[in-house]
């Protein structure tokens, strides 16, 4: 099975470097046949850089466009792969490792999914001081509800930990270049909708926060939430008794989002609309109960909170619940 990684960078060369060489010291490098870097209008010496790697791995391809915006960047360096596999990789984030050797072993052990993919480790501080595992649904290939899973509970299935068939994509299309954000939960619907998805276990990638990310705002991709709601309730009908529930999750997120960040009138207003939507939501209540904490005590205890949260979530997917 030949990879072909896709990535692409705007004013990213902080991370770029690290970006690359994650990629060509994977232990199943070999595997690796092409690393396509989109520069997509960078002004900040990540041509340069760029370059430079180039220089010293033949393997890496740089396509150079002038700001055509991230889903335009994908598709772009994906019409150019040649692989039978395709991995994303955004410039602001690196792999582990041993990211691509555990999914080619899925791969090659007879499964049928159409996407492979796994955790991920949150972080902003560049000794990783701050990392925070994050565990995501684990989704099966023999799974028959993928869709209607992935509807209702939206992700987070992040593009850096993505491995695709391409049998896969030329299936379903590329990416929609009408979205500036959300493109990967709707390129995932589609996916959802005609192919399972794989869990691997383990973080696979290190996702970077900082202010240039498009999700540093989980309110303002609301409106685009709401709108995959909307667009895939009337596509598919049997979605239709699912959308008040999906969008309480989405505004539950946000609000809590919001209250992390300060914004706690803000968060709590939010969170209100979530408990509209869905009065049964127990997510809703437990981050009402963290936006009521008292401000000087709130961040100790919000990253106390997600630990749990998130070990227990560990914890259940591993049990099967």
């Amino acid at each position: 099975m030949s990879v072909s990684v896709i990535m692409t960078c705007h004013n990213e060369e902080r991370f770029i470097v690290q970006a690359v060489e994650s990629v060509i010291n994977q232990t199943a490098s070999s595997h690796i046949k092409e690393i396509i870097i989109v520069n997509d209008g960078s002004k900040d010496g990540s041509s340069e850089a760029i370059a430079s790697l180039g220089s010293r791995e033949p393997r890496v391809h740089v396509l150079t466009t002038a700001g055509i915006g991230l889903s335009s960047a994908r598709n772009l360096a994906i019409r150019h792969a040649a692989g039978d596999l395709i991995a994303i990789l955004d410039g602001d984030d690196f792999w582990a490792e041993d990211k691509l050797e555990r999914q080619l072993a899925v791969l090659g052990n007879g499964c049928k999914a159409g996407l492979v993919y796994g955790d991920f480790v949150d972080f902003s501080a560049p000794d990783l001081s701050d990392a925070l595992h994050v565990a995501v649904r684990r989704y099966r290939a023999d799974q028959c509800d993928t869709l209607r899973t992935y509807f209702l509970l939206d992700g987070p299935i992040i593009p850096s930990s993505m491995v695709m068939r391409r049998e896969m994509v030329e299936d379903i299309g590329l990416f929609n270049e009408a979205f500036r954000a959300g493109e990967d939960t709707e390129f995932c619907m589609r996916a959802a909708e005609r192919w399972t998805f794989q869990h691997v276990a383990g973080a696979l990638v290190y996702k970077r926060r900082h202010g240039s990310n498009i999700t540093r705002r989980l309110d303002a991709l609301l409106p685009v939430g709401e709108g995959l709601t909307r667009d895939w309730a009337m596509r598919r009908p049997e979605l239709t008794h699912l959308a008040r529930r999906r969008n309480a999750r989405l505004y539950a997120k946000a609000g809590n989002d919001c209250v992390a960040q300060g914004e706690m009138k803000r968060g709590a207003r939010l969170l209100i609309r979530a408990m509209w939507h869905d009065p049964l939501s127990w997510r809703v209540y437990v981050y009402f109960f963290l936006c009521a904490l008292p401000r000087g005590m709130d961040p100790q205890v919000r990253r106390a909170a997600k630990l749990l949260f998130y070990r227990a979530l560990r914890k259940g997917f591993a049990d099967g619940s």
